[in-house]
Formats: C-alpha cells, structure tokens, sequence
C-alpha cells in the first residue's frame, strides 16, 4: 500500500468523526477506484495526491440535519489536521440528504 493510500485510510477515520457527517462516499471515479483496490491494496474512500510536497485531497461527504457549509468547512479543518499539513488543498463534496418519507 502507498504513502497516500494509507493517508487516505487516516483521513476517511478523521472524516467520520466530524459531527455532521451521516454518509462517507467514493471520491474517485470507478475506474481509478477499481485500479486502487487492484493494484494499492486499498479501499479508501478519500482520494489524497501529493504535487511538490503538498497534499491535495478529495472527500465526498453526506450531510442529513446540520449545515453542509459547517460541515465542509469542519471536514477540510480534520483532514488537514490528520495529515498535519495546514496548508493541504481539501476540496470537500456534500450531497444533502433527505430523511425517508413515511410510506
């Protein structure tokens, strides 16, 4: 398993921890998902890249009852705070989600 991969492993723990967060969702489309778990060894939901000694992250989150914009800003602060680099990139993708309606 790569560096990166095991960051992403760090950072999906550090995404469900935040208060807010009701669903952790794949960051990277099927084929690079199927490369990762193929070829790294890794199941990761996040998706951490290293350009020029910075780290550069994808999170794709559900929010269900809190503000999806504190739940983001929230979510970037614990990734970059798992990776111990404040300065990383975090782009941080919300679906809003509905409770189920009563049949």
């Amino acid at each position: 398993m790569s560096g990166t991969s095991e960051l992403a492993l760090r950072v999906d723990a550090a995404i469900r921890e935040v208060p807010g967060v009701a669903e952790l969702y794949f960051a990277a489309p099927l084929p690079a998902r199927l490369w990762r778990v193929a070829v790294e060894r890794t199941e990761a939901y996040s998706v951490v890249t290293e350009r020029d000694g910075a780290y550069e992250v994808t999170a794709s989150i559900g929010v269900e009852h809190a503000r999806a914009d504190t739940v983001a800003s929230a979510v970037a602060a614990r990734v970059r705070d798992a990776l111990g680099q404040p300065e990383a990139t975090v782009t941080v993708r919300v679906s809003r989600l509905s409770p189920a309606r009563p049949e």
